[in-house]
């Protein structure tokens, strides 16, 4: 399972929670076995007690946002967008909603609304790192390494120890020929122990930019120490006069 269908099932546990606090002993009643299902994988019948907890409370807008989760787990993107559009309809202010049908629309390839849901769920909630990290991609992927930048950079703000703010940051000052920033990101994400062991090769590519060659060394040396391959062709062209390499 990927990464986001696991923090999708997370956000659907969560939305629980919340119905389950004020609801109706049937209405919960659906929930509960639809949360059971979500644990064990079974979407198709967490879809079911789903549907029927909609026609209980059918303008509870959490209900469609779940049942829109769900369609996204089985990789039905249509239908998780027109439940997510219900969701929105009964409430404008649905922040999750905008971020989960933005990330739905990239999935069916639609980039450009996913990022104008994603912008949407930013404005609601400013500080909200996974819809910023995703818009970072987004931007990122066209083209834009500057607007990344601006978004990672305001994840960095909220979130000080967040680690694949300052690789991925470093990565796009790279990109920019901004080595010296480069540098100092791809350090602060190995002093908060990440685990890409290619930070290092990363580093001492940027290092070798700016004329620090026993740096980079080093750290391609680090880097195949701890298993990176990639750091060997590294070494083979700028490092074996320092007859390190075996």
């Amino acid at each position: 399972m990927t990464k986001i269908k696991q923090i999708a099932i997370i956000g659907l546990l969560l939305t629980f929670t919340a119905c389950n606090n004020n609801s109706k002993q049937s209405f919960n009643d659906h929930l509960t076995k639809a949360n059971k299902y979500l644990v064990t994988c079974d979407f198709e019948n967490g879809l079911k007690e789903f549907e029927l907890a909609k026609q209980i409370e059918p303008q509870n807008a959490e209900i469609y946002y779940s049942i829109g989760q769900t369609y996204f787990l089985l990789s039905d993107f249509k239908n998780a967008i027109d439940n997510y559009d219900k969701a929105i309809k009964l409430n404008p202010k649905y922040t999750f909603a905008y971020y989960s049908r933005g990330l739905t629309k990239s999935f069916n390839g639609d980039n450009l609304g996913g990022q104008e849901d994603i912008t949407k769920a930013i404005e609601l909630k400013p500080d909200f790192i996974f819809a910023l990290f995703q818009r970072a991609t987004f931007k990122n992927s066209q083209g834009n390494t500057q607007g990344a930048i601006d978004d990672l950079s305001l994840i960095l703000k909220y979130k000080h120890d967040f680690v694949n703010g300052y690789y991925y940051r470093g990565l796009f000052y790279g990109l920019n020929k901004e080595y010296e920033k480069a540098v100092v990101d791809l350090s602060k994400a190995i002093e908060l122990k990440t685990d890409r062991t290619n930070t290092y090769v990363y580093r001492g590519a940027y290092e070798y930019s700016l004329g620090q060659k026993d740096k980079a060394c080093e750290d391609f040396y680090k880097a195949r120490e701890l298993g990176d391959t990639t750091s060997i062709e590294y070494i083979k062209k700028y490092c074996l006069e320092q007859d390190k390499y075996k």
